[in-house]
């Protein structure tokens, strides 16, 4: 590699782009704050919009509130509808005059207090009626009975019986009516055939909210007032030409209580905000060109955008070549980091390019080295680790074992007085020969179970001929390595609370065999056996009669890792089996028989 080969710094290449990039910068920056503009200018106009739809909504309803109010009193007002129930029934041409002047005597006080109320139609169930005009005269404003009669709000109000139905503009004039700001309401009088016989009470009225909306429009934009079936009420500004909206351009706004859309009305681009009256489901709808909204945004938009590409092409042309060169290098190293990164450690890194880029690769080959360093070091401290805490559990073991078989030689003493005691200390003393006397973690299974039969003996003088244990281990296992009091434990377990507790003669089966490079050992007994939340809290460290299990089930997992333990399989009335999980093992080399794992080996076997 060449060591004096001039190297620029990555500051001087990235002043060189720098220079190059300004005009790319300056057009993303103008490009997203112009979008962001746009969207504040949309948000802002929305928000202004719904505003002034909410108070076209309330000077509506309070318009509604007040005819409602006027309408439920005409009809409930008794005298009226008695005087109309008489006018109906009298034949006599002067008392129906009279009648008549009464009525209408009545109603002007109503239609005083309300100006721009304009006629009232009483219907009576036998199809007649009758009209009262107000102070201002509509010609042609008069509609067929018929005609309301089947109108879909005529039948609304009589489902409605006593409540105001507002039914917009469902009538359709006759002649030259300009109905541009009439609007109906029908109210169903309660039944009640001793006092009236009027089915229906149909009122004219000319909406003033109606008419200040449609003199505050402007422009090209407008409101528009849709009924709760989608019909055209009202269409001010540049929406007067109500052909324009067809049904696809306002569908939108009759799914919804409220929001905004664009759309497309006579081929134009329309920003759409709406919002629904709760009292009577009236759609209240404000368009405004879309153009006409973002106009001044489009202007620099363009400016900026021409700019900024004549820019950002100039920047490709000169910029290509001081990339490329660049770019080279950094990719090398992040290749050779990725290298480091999924766990090649011995990757040899080659540092080239710039200044800072060779630096950075030689920083970087430092680290991996360090890192190699340090890996060694935690590798022999977690040996470390794993041998103090081998040899903590593997004391554990000792006490535990001890103190249960002084128990039992205690309670011999106490109780038979037998001479058998002498062969029972000598067993023990054996068995604790082999855990105090002998180095390593490790010995032979034959061995194991020499022990094993060591301690077999010492029960059989404790219980007598209450159990019997049996042997059985595939050709070639018992001389494989196995931890040091391995099966003792699950023996014990067996014996204490599995034969003992159990009334029937006590069959225990300990079997070795290899499976799948494994050495499988299983302990089963024909006793009580016990449920599943039991046997499982005999593999937890804080189970009070499983200390033994638990050590040793740990113990294995340090030695061998988490592939490796004990199963306990057991039901209540049909014995226990424990599985006991190993690697193959038939060599071992002293030197980790010391240490006390077999970690690296155990894949091996």
């Amino acid at each position: 590699m060449r060591l004096n080969v001039k190297r620029w710094k990555v500051s001087s290449i990235l002043y060189i782009m720098f220079v190059l990039m300004i005009v790319l910068p300056i057009s993303m920056v103008a490009f997203f704050s112009l979008r962001a503009y746009t969207q504040i200018l949309l948000e802002n106009s929305t928000s202004q919009t719904i505003q002034t739809l909410k108070q076209v909504s309330y000077s509506l309803s309070q318009e509604n509130s007040r005819y409602i109010h006027t309408i439920a009193s005409i009809a409930t007002d008794k005298s009226v509808l008695e005087l109309t129930a008489s006018l109906h029934h009298e034949k006599d041409t002067q008392s129906h005059f009279k009648y008549t002047v009464q009525l209408d005597e009545q109603m002007k006080g109503y239609f005083h207090d309300m100006p721009d109320l304009i006629s009232a139609t009483f219907i009576f169930r036998d199809g007649s009626s009758y009209y009262y005009e107000g102070p201002q005269y509509y010609e042609h404003l008069t509609s067929d009975v018929e005609s309301l009669r089947q109108l879909r709000g005529y039948k609304q109000a009589l489902s409605a019986e006593g409540h105001v139905q507002m039914l917009g503009t469902q009538v359709k004039f006759s002649g030259n009516l300009d109905s541009k700001y009439i609007l109906s309401a029908a109210i169903a009088p309660r039944s009640n055939p001793l006092l009236h016989d009027v089915e229906m009470i149909y009122f004219f009225y000319k909406s003033k909210a109606l008419e200040n909306l449609a003199d505050s429009s402007k422009n090209d934009s407008g409101f528009v007032v849709l009924d709760s079936d989608g019909e055209v009420m009202l269409a001010t500004g540049g929406t007067n030409q109500t052909k324009g909206l067809e049904p696809r351009a306002i569908e939108k706004a009759m799914l919804d209580q409220s929001g905004h859309y664009n759309t497309i009305v006579q081929g134009m681009k329309m920003f759409i905000t709406f919002l629904t009256m709760d009292s009577t489901g009236w759609k209240l709808v404000y368009l405004i060109p879309y153009n006409q909204l973002t106009y001044q945004f489009k202007q620099i938009y363009y400016t900026m955008m021409e700019i900024s590409g004549a820019g950002f092409i100039f920047f490709l042309i000169v910029s290509v070549f001081m990339v490329r060169r660049l770019s080279r290098s950094i990719s090398m190293l992040v290749r050779q980091m990725n290298r480091v990164k999924s766990g090649e450690f011995d990757v040899k890194i080659t540092a080239t390019g710039p200044l800072e880029i060779h630096l950075l690769g030689k920083t970087f080959e430092s680290m991996v080295l360090r890192i190699q360093e340090l890996m060694r070091e935690l590798r022999e401290r977690e040996k470390q680790k794993t041998h103090a805490e081998i040899d903590a559990l593997q004391s554990q073991i000792n006490p535990h074992f001890l103190v249960n078989t002084l128990s039992a030689i205690k309670v011999m003493a106490m109780i038979s007085k037998n001479t058998n005691i002498y062969e029972m200390t000598d067993s023990l003393v054996k068995i604790l020969s082999s855990t105090f006397n002998r180095n390593g973690s490790y010995i032979q299974l034959k061995e194991e179970l020499m022990y094993l039969e060591k301690y077999i003996h010492i029960m059989k003088i404790r219980y007598g001929d209450r159990f019997k244990v049996e042997f059985s281990f595939q050709e070639g296992i018992l001389e494989t390595y196995v931890l040091k009091l391995l099966l003792q434990p699950f023996l014990e377990n067996a014996i204490h609370h599995g034969v003992q507790e159990s009334e029937p003669f006590g069959y225990i089966h300990i079997t070795g065999k290899k499976e799948n490079e494994c050495l499988v050992l299983l302990v089963q007994d024909n006793g009580r056996g016990m449920d599943q939340q039991t046997a499982q809290s005999l593999l937890r460290k804080h189970a009070i009669n499983g200390i033994g299990i638990a050590n040793v089930n740990d113990r294995i997992r340090l030695n061998y890792g988490e592939a490796y333990g004990v199963q306990i399989q057991s039901e209540v009335g049909s014995g226990t089996t424990v599985t006991v999980r190993l690697p193959l093992i038939l060599t071992i080399p002293e030197e980790l028989n010391n240490l006390g794992t077999i970690s690296s080996t155990k894949g091996n076997q």
